[in-house]
């Protein structure tokens, strides 16, 4: 057998020194350059692919008081947050206050219109004074003077129905001039309204013109010989039914074209308004023909091709008419949003009008008691000339009381019309303005809203999250945009039981009172961040909240560094707080705890 590795004892191993030093002195180049770049190469290699050492963010557990509290922005209210309205409605004459003024207990806010309660308020005052006068008189029994002052009486009685005729002069001038302004509103609003009025005649002519045509077209597809034939034979109830239909339609369509010339705006909406009614009975109509021929089956005769056309036919003809309602329906916004000022203006004049009205109405009524009260006091001074007897001491003394009721009444009425604040404070709304009509009794808006001095209190608002900790009685501190580095002392007096949605969120209002006498130092709106303590626990080993973690087990661990070794500990956690934890058993103080592990 051959030996394989006879080769060896062909080589002369006593040259191999001699050939690799010429190697190396003829590859010198070769081989610097080979070392230069593959060391860096590898030792990169090995850099790149050694295994990364973790890097760990730890914090040390402490020991210490931890306090847990609630966090929210606070705003300085006032309880007294009052809503003034007038008892009775009316015309607004003086608004006295503006939003931002301060006011005094007792200052008028503002007055309605009462030319009319004044002079009833002066006629009673006549009338009570005149029944105190008679009373006296007869008391005192009839003397030339007593006599003077009754004929004086009867004077002011003919001096006070003279002021009631004067104002029912001034309320006929207002009527009139109510009148006369409501005209000139009226023409105005024609004036600037005839484009819309003249594009509103357009329209209806065009779109029921539209309208009937398509009309015309839907029965010219029915008198087709193929189509007639087809409705004899299965939809003959239905087409009937359309007839009608199709009747209704051109009536009310030849009715509402009559209206293609409206005179005014408010003529022109109620023709749209026609159009409109007679376009619905034609879409009606278009979309039972439709329904019609989309039942009617194929035939002979009848073939899908020719059913595919009448069918387009009548599609065409019913979106033509929608399209057509459409028009009229936004030339009828077009034509109300242009008239809704002019319809403002007209009705606040009318109101005007009306109150105008009634002064004249009230007025007539007061020249008719005037005029029977002077009759009377005129008998009461022929009374007196002829003696006073006991029957008539007794019935002046009942005029005088009934007199005095009726000034009662008279001033509770005209302070009716006059808002008076009821306390002092600060004007925060005026929703009323001179010459506008206050509304009726449901109309809240028309109001002056206002906020008392005083108590203050803190009004703030906290998640859902944070509610469960805050009690009644728990106390913390606020310190104000306006004082900073100063804390003003708080308590818990009030929580909503039910959230309030705020931006989406929904949010709870809790209201806390200063445990100090702060009103000299604090101003309603004034805002800052305020701190409620919800709890405390003293001298308890406490570690970053973030420091505790769940396991795969669900239970709460803390990882625990010892030099390079990490440990996982289970522990038991108490009182938590924005930042920390309490933690009652797993670890010591002084320990360093992995917060966060960075591979």
């Amino acid at each position: 057998m051959k030996n394989p590795f006879a080769f060896l004892y062909n080589i002369p191993w006593n040259r191999i020194p001699t050939m690799v030093t010429g190697f190396v002195s003829r590859r010198w180049k070769a081989l610097v350059i080979s070392v230069v770049i593959g060391l860096p190469t590898f030792a990169l290699g090995v850099f790149l692919f050694a295994p990364e050492k973790p890097e760990y963010i730890t914090a040390t557990a402490k020991k210490g008081d931890l306090i847990q509290t609630v966090e929210a922005v606070g705003t300085v209210i006032s309880e007294k947050d009052l809503s003034l309205k007038f008892p009775v409605t009316g015309v607004v004459h003086k608004v006295l206050v503006k939003e931002g003024d301060t006011v005094e207990a007792g200052k008028v806010l503002a007055i309605l219109r009462n030319d009319s309660l004044q002079a009833d308020l002066s006629s009673a005052s006549a009338q009570y004074q005149s029944a105190l006068a008679d009373l006296r008189e007869l008391k005192e029994g009839t003397r030339p003077e007593e006599i003077a002052v009754s004929e004086a009486e009867v004077e002011n009685k003919r001096a006070a129905l003279s002021a009631a005729q004067t104002t029912l002069q001034n309320a006929e001038r207002n009527l009139e001039r109510s009148r006369t302004k409501l005209t000139e509103l009226q023409r105005e609003a024609d004036v600037s309204l005839s484009g819309h009025v003249a594009t509103a005649g357009s329209v209806i002519s065009q779109e029921l013109t539209d309208i009937d045509n398509s009309l015309h077209e839907l029965d010219d597809d029915f008198d087709t010989t193929v189509v007639s034939n087809a409705v004899d034979f299965s939809a003959r109830v239905e087409y009937e039914v359309y007839v009608q239909q199709r009747l209704q339609a051109s009536q009310k369509l030849a009715q509402a074209m009559r209206g293609s010339s409206p005179g005014d705006f408010k003529q022109a909406i109620t023709n749209l308004e026609a159009a409109r009614s007679a376009a619905l009975l034609a879409a009606s109509a278009a979309n039972k023909a439709y329904s019609i021929i989309l039942s009617l089956p194929t035939t002979y005769y009848f073939t899908t091709a020719v059913k595919e056309t009448y069918k387009d036919s009548a599609a065409s003809e019913r979106n033509s008419i929608q399209s057509s309602l459409n028009d009229i329906d936004d030339e009828i916004k077009v034509v109300r949003d242009a008239s809704a000022s002019f319809g403002t203006k007209i009705a606040s004049e009318e109101a005007s009008m009306t109150t105008a009205q009634g002064t004249k109405d009230a007025a007539l009524s007061d020249i008719t008691t005037y005029e029977t009260s002077l009759r009377i006091q005129e008998a009461q001074l022929a009374l007196k000339k002829a003696g006073a007897r006991q029957a008539d001491i007794d019935s002046a003394r009942a005029k005088l009381n009934q007199a005095s009721a009726d000034v009662k009444r008279a001033k509770a009425k005209l302070d009716d019309t006059i808002l008076e604040a009821p306390i002092a404070g600060r004007i925060t709304k005026v929703n009323l303005k001179e010459g506008e009509f206050t509304g009726d009794f449901t109309d809240t808006d028309r109001s002056i809203t206002m906020l008392g001095m005083s108590p203050y209190r803190v009004e703030l608002y906290t998640s859902e999250i944070d509610i469960p900790k805050v009690q009644y009685e728990q106390e913390g501190g606020m310190e104000l945009d306006a004082y900073p580095g100063h804390d003003f002392l708080l308590r818990v007096t009030e929580i909503d039981p039910a959230a309030t949605i705020i931006d989406g969120v929904p949010k709870y209002r809790i209201k806390l009172d200063f445990l100090e006498n702060e009103e000299e130092s604090l101003k309603i709106g004034m805002t800052g961040d305020v701190d409620i303590i919800t709890d405390m626990q003293k001298d308890v080993v406490s570690v970053p909240g973030r420091a505790v973690i769940k396991n795969a087990l669900g239970q709460k661990i803390i990882r625990i560094l010892h030099g390079t070794t990490v440990e996982e500990r289970t522990v038991v956690t108490g009182m938590e707080t924005d930042s920390d934890v309490e933690v009652m058993s797993g670890v010591e103080e002084g320990e360093e705890v992995i917060i966060l592990i960075k591979q």
